[in-house]
């Protein structure tokens, strides 16, 4: 599928966004995360990686100008969230191995992971408000405090990486260590007893990937009814 390439190696299956348009996402990257992170088992872990200068630029804004154009918007915005929701239900342990900008969707993907990996030079950034949507807190507060997340969806600060790693959220390392690491994240979760191993996904926070989930689901279905509600005009930028 143009824009990435689904890998499997032993029970890991690795998504690797190609390095093109700055792994910006379109239509095809949406459609084969999904279609990749759905079909990854209880014994499989799900790996995702971007080549080039930065994991994910978010959404591809050119692809998103011709939706709104077509009056496609709702659609787009559906499919994109269908792939977040994949990821963050996926049924195996999810890696995010992240350098440089990690924006809007891109940084849902990292809060997706159970375990993030992060380059030195990784940042996040959460732009859906500046855009017209209240969307993304709900992934975002899986990896973030809650205040912080409020502040960089109400002001447009970014997260570095030095503080996601002073906090725990993230594993940071140089980024010439970022693919070894990723490796040996990815082996170690391989080497757990898959069983006790979902059941403790499960467990941790209540069951918390699944609640973050259902929240975003209502992050969506709150998104849509303002795109399409009788104050929708300007809305359609995101």
């Amino acid at each position: 599928m143009s824009g990435l390439a689904v890998t499997t190696v032993g029970a890991v299956v690795t998504v690797h966004f190609d390095g093109s348009r700055g792994n910006a996402l379109d239509h095809e990257r949406y459609a084969g995360l999904r279609a990749a992170a759905e079909l990854v088992t209880a014994d499989q872990v799900l790996v995702l990686r971007g080549a080039g200068r930065h994991f994910c630029t978010g959404q591809d804004l050119r692809q998103h100008e011709a939706a709104v154009a077509e009056g496609r918007v709702v659609e787009e915005l559906q499919h994109g969230a269908s792939a977040v929701l994949a990821v963050l239900r996926c049924r195996g342990p999810v890696v995010v191995a992240a350098q440089g900008a990690c924006v809007g969707a891109g940084a849902l993907l990292v809060a997706c992971a159970d375990v993030a990996v992060l380059a030195e030079d990784g940042w996040l950034r959460l732009p859906e408000l500046e855009l017209g949507l209240p969307l993304g807190a709900a992934v975002a507060e899986r990896l973030l405090p809650p205040p912080l997340v409020r502040r960089m969806m109400l002001t447009g600060e970014h997260v570095e990486a030095r503080m996601l790693g002073s906090s725990g959220a993230a594993r940071v390392v140089p980024r010439g260590a970022l693919d070894a690491t990723v490796t040996q994240v990815a082996d170690a979760l391989c080497h757990l007893d898959p069983g006790p191993r979902a059941v403790a996904r499960r467990l941790w926070g209540d069951d918390e990937r699944e609640r973050a989930a259902s929240a975003y689901e209502r992050e969506v279905a709150a998104s849509v009814a303002l795109l399409v509600g009788p104050d929708s005009a300007g809305r359609s930028r995101v």
